[in-house]
């Protein structure tokens, strides 16, 4: 009975250990030193394989086998240089292996990374439509294009903090004003409370006038 306990505990540990090293199944071959991949993604419209890595090391370094109908990199019908970003930065790589049917690259990175971005011309047998171009000029003309709408952006972001400081100063006016309003409406007070004491200083005097003259009507 013990046996079979440690047996099935021995095989338990074994299968969740096997889950633990278990790499992500992908249609490309890779080595990982300090680096796990947690997903990817193929993008045909900006020809780019994505990659959401953890690395677990001070300097993880991947080694991708791409086949070439996944992705690739071509200009006037030669093999051309793939463009990997790694959270934004451009990553240096070195062709490690090239043939007919795949090419493999070998790169290092940072432990901070997150994102890795591998662009080509090709991506699952579709071709950019640019591909004319040489894909460091495909990517070129993505940055403008980011760099325009960021432009056009801050020049929004400008005009709203032009607006935002007019309505501050508009909003100093009248306050300044508002002080100047709340000194009026003091002196006015102050005006009504002397006419009112006027009034009835007045009344008083024509009530003691109204009295001494009965008095007078009355001794007649």
């Amino acid at each position: 009975m013990k046996a079979g306990f440690a047996l099935a505990v021995f095989a338990l540990v074994g299968m969740l250990a096997g889950v633990a090293d278990a790499k992500l199944s992908t249609p490309f071959e890779y080595v990982s030193n300090g680096v796990d991949i947690a997903n990817y993604d193929l993008d045909n419209s900006d020809m780019v394989l994505a990659l959401d890595v953890k690395v677990t090391d001070t300097k993880g370094s991947l080694e991708l086998t791409l086949d070439r109908n996944l992705i690739d990199s071509r200009y006037n019908g030669k093999d051309d240089r793939f463009l990997v970003i790694a959270d934004g930065d451009e990553v240096l790589y070195k062709e490690t292996k090239t043939t007919q049917k795949s090419r493999t690259l070998k790169f290092n990175l940072n432990p901070d990374v997150e994102l890795v971005e591998i662009f080509g011309t090709h991506v699952n047998g579709i071709t950019f439509a640019q591909s004319e171009q040489p894909v460091v000029n495909i990517q070129n003309d993505q940055l403008q294009k980011l760099f325009t709408e960021s432009t056009i952006l801050k020049e929004k972001n400008g005009k709203l903090v032009d607006e935002i400081n007019k309505l501050k100063a508009e909003n100093e006016v009248l306050k300044k004003e508002n002080k100047k309003l709340d000194g009026r409406v003091f002196e006015l007070q102050n005006l009504v409370s002397a006419m009112d004491k006027k009034v009835k200083d007045l009344n008083s005097v024509v009530s003691e006038q109204v009295k001494t003259m009965f008095k007078w009507f009355s001794r007649k």
